[in-house]
């Protein structure tokens, strides 16, 4: 047996975490040179998965808003959608300020940036739903700068109690006004809440270590939250990274009621989508993915493979994942 040089591995383990430090960073670089149209020129490879092409499904449509408070960092929009002539409206801010690769890089702040697809048709398949969430808590996990899908419904669906988070501060800042604007602040909760840190904490509660259990202040970080259940759980587009996989996962595990259902909504981004499903089964999940979920969102789909040359169902058509957890996950 060959022998091993004292140091090889872990000069080894460094060159490889330099490795994915630098592709990390350069897939930071072109997200946000996607999102803020950056000028700068890359090579051919890089500028065909740079740019953002397609925005929206059309189902839940902005509108400036004239007399909205002035604020040089952001504006305000009312965001409309209407569902059997029935019209749903509401308020949402969003920020102007142009962020950088640096900016981004090392939490997933892009939802400061723009309202993905995922999130316009997860909020347009409840409003067609309510029945999903009337009278039950709800929880919405990396709702980024709008968390669109659980302010239409606290708005709509007479939900218990809604609590609204993302793992970035300026977001969760930013969905405080929207629900200040909205006057729904008596019953919308708004928490800091980073998987990796929640994940851990439930996994210190599960070996019986006391950790806090109450929601933190304003300013705080919620993720050690261990007590309280909730019967709905949303995210949108929060699938991507891989290195968070298993920690919001854990995250959905244990704060969902033993008879809830988590709705995650995503594209399939080539395996990225089926790698989450699988690892939730492992967990103890019960997973059922659906293509076809809402016939208006479909019929779009459909519309847009015909028509849109910038359309790519791998990229831009968002899956529903519904998660219910076993009721013995021994015997998956």
């Amino acid at each position: 047996m060959a022998s091993i040089k004292p140091g090889l591995k872990k000069t080894d383990d460094i060159n490889e975490e330099i490795k994915k430090t630098t592709m990390a960073q350069r897939r930071w670089r072109l997200l946000a040179r996607a999102l803020t149209h950056s000028s700068e020129q890359l090579n051919p490879a890089e500028e065909e998965i740079s740019v953002r092409r397609f925005t929206s499904f059309g189902l839940v449509n902005p509108t400036l808003l004239e007399n909205a408070p002035v604020d040089p960092e952001s504006s305000w929009y009312e965001y409309s959608c209407v569902i059997e002539n029935e019209l749903f409206i509401a308020q949402v801010r969003r920020i102007n300020k142009t962020f950088t690769a640096n900016e981004l890089i090392g939490f997933n702040n892009t939802g400061n940036v723009c309202v993905w697809p995922s999130e316009e048709c997860l909020a347009y398949y409840l409003l067609n739903n309510q029945n999903i969430c009337r009278d039950k808590m709800v929880l919405e996990l990396g709702g980024g700068m709008s968390c669109l899908a659980g302010v239409f419904v606290a708005k709509y669906c007479g939900p218990a109690g809604v609590t609204l988070t993302d793992g970035n501060v300026t977001s969760v800042d930013n969905v405080r006004c929207i629900v200040a604007r909205n006057n729904m602040e008596d019953f919308v909760k708004c928490g800091v809440v980073q998987w990796a840190r929640a994940a851990a904490a439930l996994r210190q509660s599960a070996n019986g270590n006391r950790v806090q259990t109450t929601w933190c202040s304003e300013s705080g970080d919620d993720s050690r939250r261990t007590e309280g259940l909730y019967d709905v759980i949303l995210s949108a587009d929060c699938l991507f990274f891989d290195d968070v996989r298993l920690d919001l996962i854990e995250t959905i595990y244990g704060w969902l009621a033993d008879d809830g259902i988590a709705l995650m909504m995503a594209p399939k981004r080539g395996t990225t989508f089926q790698k989450f499903a699988e690892a939730a089964v492992k967990r103890g999940f019960l997973a059922r993915q659906m293509e076809l979920y809402d016939s208006q969102v479909w019929s779009r789909h459909l519309e847009l493979l015909q028509h849109n040359n910038e359309y790519s169902a791998d990229l831009h058509y968002p899956i529903l994942l519904e998660l219910t957890k076993q009721r013995n996950p021994s015997a998956s």
